[in-house]
């Protein structure tokens, strides 16, 4: 009986002893994930960084490399993976897609997926759809996004009866969609206004501490409508759910210059915003690992903090905003 007893309580040992290892390891797990944040109305909790899989994603030549970043950004705690599908390398048809496809096959149900379509019209937006779930290997995506709002003139040829907006509300309509969004870096104004006038669930729209509310002295051109103060407001008042890029201002605020400053201080400016998460691109592992760490470690910014940085970043305003009068991309970085 004894050797029957001490049988028993050495399984029931071993089986407590398990069960706490997988507690603890579960428990160290999510206290080194990255933290999530609610997107709007969705009601979705998405990673405050996400995978941005645009030109520096692409510009990647070997594969293992490339998956290699995306498993990474997942181990991390990244759940939002954000495509679309202009997102190559030449000649290679849809790369970004392509990737993330093979990548999110057997995980799909963990992962957010958002991509975008260029098309202004139903047909056009419907046929890219269709070709973006063959590359993406599946049956539907978490976000569907009109790519790229770069003014009025825009918005009317999206809206109209025979636009990209009636393919997207169809797609969410049959459920190949849960969500539609709209993105933008051109005009904060056109945006607020897309953002009233329609029913969006999601915006990704351009903030940094360059593309800021506060007026610059002296200014040879009319500033762009910010973001920050335009759409921003609306956003929030429609509970649409908020991500935002160009956190980096296309890498033209990172560095130890005049008008620069690093990334662990551009990227806190943007956590500190209202926004679920930030999307960020990435080409190597250590940048990776870097805004991995800042995003863990980040307190949020007070309105001095942010002014200062505003003011440290302000010899870059214009370069940046004439850069985003002319810029076509569509790239979040």
């Amino acid at each position: 009986m004894e050797s029957q007893w001490t049988r028993r309580q050495f399984l029931k040992t071993t089986a407590a002893a398990v069960v706490l290892g997988t507690a603890e390891r579960a428990t160290a797990a999510a206290a080194s994930s990255l933290p999530k944040r609610r997107l709007g109305k969705t009601g979705e909790m998405v990673s405050c960084i996400g995978f941005g899989s645009g030109t520096r994603f692409c510009s990647i030549e070997n594969e293992d490399a490339a998956q290699a970043l995306l498993e990474r950004a997942f181990a991390s705690g990244i759940n939002y993976f954000d495509t679309a599908s202009s997102y190559t390398r030449r000649p290679i048809e849809r790369l970004s897609e392509k990737r993330l496809g093979e990548f999110i096959k057997p995980r799909r149900k963990e992962i957010f997926l958002a991509t975008k379509i260029d098309p202004r019209d139903r047909d056009g937006a419907l046929r890219s759809v269709e070709t973006s779930l063959k590359f993406l290997q599946t049956d539907y995506v978490d976000l569907i996004q009109i790519h790229s709002l770069s003014n009025l003139d825009d918005l009317e040829r999206i809206a109209s009866a025979s636009g990209v907006l009636a393919a997207i509300r169809e797609l969410k309509e049959q459920k190949v969609a849960r969500f539609i969004g709209i993105t933008g870096h051109n005009d904060g104004a056109a945006m607020a206004e897309a953002l009233r006038r329609y029913d969006f669930d999601v915006v990704l729209m351009s903030l940094n501490a360059a593309q800021s509310a506060n007026p610059v002295a002296q200014r040879k051109m009319a500033p762009i409508p910010a973001f920050e103060s335009a759409a921003l407001p609306v956003a929030l008042q429609k509970n649409i759910g908020i991500l935002s890029m160009k956190v980096m201002g296309q890498g033209m605020l990172v560095g130890s210059g005049a008008g620069r400053a690093s990334p662990a201080e551009l990227l806190q400016f943007n956590l500190s915003q209202p926004v679920a998460s930030v999307i960020i691109g990435c080409e190597q592992l250590a940048p990776l690992e870097q805004n991995i760490q800042a995003a863990m470690n980040f307190t949020p910014m007070g309105e001095s903090g942010k002014q200062k940085l505003q003011e440290k970043v302000a010899p870059s305003r214009s370069a940046w905003e004439n850069f985003l009068r002319t810029h076509e991309d569509t790239i979040p970085v």
